[in-house]
């Protein structure tokens, strides 16, 4: 008769010994079938998979002046207005030692000019997480159920759905919303390329009507007499700061439009500071009616950033709302 072991190493008395499964083992009893429904009790708690968006074109005429009206803002009385947000505490920077040294934490916080904050007066209410397949960025809403961001944000390629979080701060979200249609230019894929950022944006329809709740920015036409003026403001989710699940903004930015730019989609340079997650958020300022969308953060060079406008941008953003009040 073969010895048990086990009985001899005390495993059956301390089964807490007992070393994990094999994958054989693992494959062989844990590959079953679902069974039953879910108790309607925790129905509500179960989210369902994101339905997948609808893509929706318009045709670039890329040697045509256009001429577009802007769209206006919408301020919610409820929540008030500020001229610039509440800032938040920046979370305490976690020392880790190792053998007495100290190593390097996985959240590092920079010293620059964009600051966290966690404000829902309009408009800082109106910040966007947008969530898809390629990854995270940043937007801002811009009608009843439209929110713009960048392009290259979207996931061009599989369409498993999207979702955008309405002033996420850390682990708090103000509202959720899948993204039901897409309109858009330029299917931006990859690394933004020179002729591809002046057509680097998007407008997202979300199945909500979150801009009725939280109020939306106006969007007009970008005019190169703004250049090097210090107008211009941004806020997003940059990775490098708070983790890009709390929001930031900076001011006192500046725009250059190259004089060769001319057509209907135009890029912008500027030495704010932007970093991935920063994608897709506003470039924006403020006029007597309400602060404006003139541009969406795109991309990086050696020496500067990069935003995409133009009347292009204007126009998305009209043809989406009628489209898709």
């Amino acid at each position: 008769m073969k010895e048990d072991k086990s009985k001899k190493d005390g495993s059956q008395r301390y089964p807490d010994l007992d070393p994990p499964l094999s994958y054989e083992r693992i494959f062989k009893e844990f590959n079953q079938a679902p069974k039953g429904k879910i108790p309607k009790e925790l129905e509500s708690i179960f989210l369902p998979e994101p339905t997948p968006y609808k893509f929706n074109e318009l045709k670039a005429d890329r040697n045509k002046r256009l001429e577009v009206p802007s769209t206006v803002p919408m301020m919610p009385s409820w929540f008030g207005q500020s001229p610039i947000p509440e800032r938040a505490e920046k979370p305490i920077v976690p020392r880790i030692t190792f053998k007495g040294k100290e190593t390097n934490p996985l959240t590092m916080f920079s010293p620059e000019d964009r600051r966290i904050y966690n404000d829902l007066s309009y408009p800082w209410g109106t910040i966007c997480r947008v969530v898809t397949a390629a990854g995270a960025g940043s937007g801002v809403i811009v009608g009843p159920r439209h929110v713009v961001t960048a392009s290259h944000v979207v996931d061009w390629s599989g369409n498993s759905g999207g979702t955008v979080e309405v002033h996420r701060s850390g682990a708090t979200v103000r509202a959720s919303t899948a993204i039901t249609n897409i309109w858009y230019y330029t299917k931006v894929t990859g690394t933004v390329g020179w002729f591809e950022q002046d057509e680097d944006y998007a407008v997202l329809v979300t199945s909500q009507r979150i801009g009725d709740l939280f109020g939306w920015m106006g969007t007009r036409t970008y005019n190169s007499a703004w250049d090097n003026e210090p107008y211009w403001w941004n806020i997003g989710y940059p990775g490098s700061i708070g983790s890009g699940i709390r929001p930031t903004f900076q001011r006192n930015a500046r725009l250059d439009e190259p004089w060769y730019d001319l057509g209907p989609a135009r890029s912008m340079s500027t030495r704010a500071d932007l970093t991935p997650g920063n994608s897709g958020g506003p470039m924006f300022g403020f006029w007597s009616n309400g602060p404006y969308v003139v541009a969406v953060a795109s991309s990086e060079s050696a020496s500067e950033n990069w935003c995409a406008g133009g009347s292009w941008l204007t126009n998305l953003v009209s043809n989406a709302r009628a489209q898709n009040p």
